[in-house]
């Protein structure tokens, strides 16, 4: 199992990610640093953990449509790859990430304007370059209002998992912000074996409850072939023995 670590980003600022309620978000403590800024943290978990892959959540990006392009060069600079959600809505949005080598491009039902958006990205990037991250809260789509956007009229987040793999996607997170830093699994665990099941090629991405080794062991029963972690890493619920020991 593969786990991949998270930076979400606010103010430049590494933070403690809780249940969706971003208002409340604050600069994450962690026991491996004293510092919150984004190259430290990845680098601290680098060193403990031998994780060089992230997922960063630039919430500046989501939340105000400002992306940190120097921030995403400096851990590129580095040597970090990463998947990077930042609040797309467009395929037009991804036009400044085009010259960064070593990202990839996560397109979030919560922004993305419509399915066709999804299809022209995988067309622009790859399959390999790009990932559909299925938003959920408390088990409901998270989904952009535009009045052209198919998604919204769909209730089953697993039908829009098929209408998205219509699009040509080959990558999914699943994702429901509900669960996020609450170290109560992930929510999604039905959905993950569904989708298991009736495509077992697609690469399948849970995350965001993530409490012990026992819960990761559960995604992976479920199908996962990666997780997102966050505060479990910080907090030293989840130890380096821990991660080395998983299969």
């Amino acid at each position: 199992m593969k786990i991949i670590p998270v930076l979400d980003i606010l103010n430049q600022t590494v933070v403690r990610g809780i249940a969706g309620q971003r208002e409340t978000y604050q600069p994450i403590q962690s026991g491996l640093t004293r510092s919150s800024q984004p190259l430290d943290i990845a680098q601290a978990l680098n060193d403990e953990f031998g994780f060089s892959e992230f997922y960063v959540a630039d919430l500046d990006a989501i939340l105000q449509q400002r992306l940190n392009l120097e921030l995403y060069q400096s851990l590129l600079d580095a040597g970090f790859t990463f998947l990077l959600d930042c609040g797309l809505r467009r395929v037009a949005d991804s036009q400044p990430l085009s010259g960064l080598e070593g990202i990839t491009i996560v397109a979030g039902l919560e922004t993305l304007e419509s399915p066709g958006e999804l299809n022209q990205l995988r067309q622009d990037w790859g399959a390999a370059s790009s990932v559909f991250s299925l938003d959920l809260k408390q088990g409901k789509p998270v989904c952009n209002g535009s009045p052209d956007n198919s998604f919204t009229a769909i209730d089953d987040p697993l039908q829009i998992a098929e209408l998205s793999l219509q699009q040509g996607v080959t990558q999914m997170i699943l994702l429901d912000l509900a669960y996020v830093g609450t170290g109560q699994g992930t929510g999604t665990e039905a959905l993950c074996h569904t989708l298991r099941s009736r495509h077992p090629a697609l690469k399948l991405i849970t995350g965001g409850g993530i409490h012990s080794r026992e819960d990761l062991l559960v995604q992976a029963e479920q199908g996962a072939d990666a997780v997102l972690v966050a505060s479990a890493l910080h907090d030293g619920r989840l130890q380096r023995e821990t991660i080395l020991s998983l299969p």
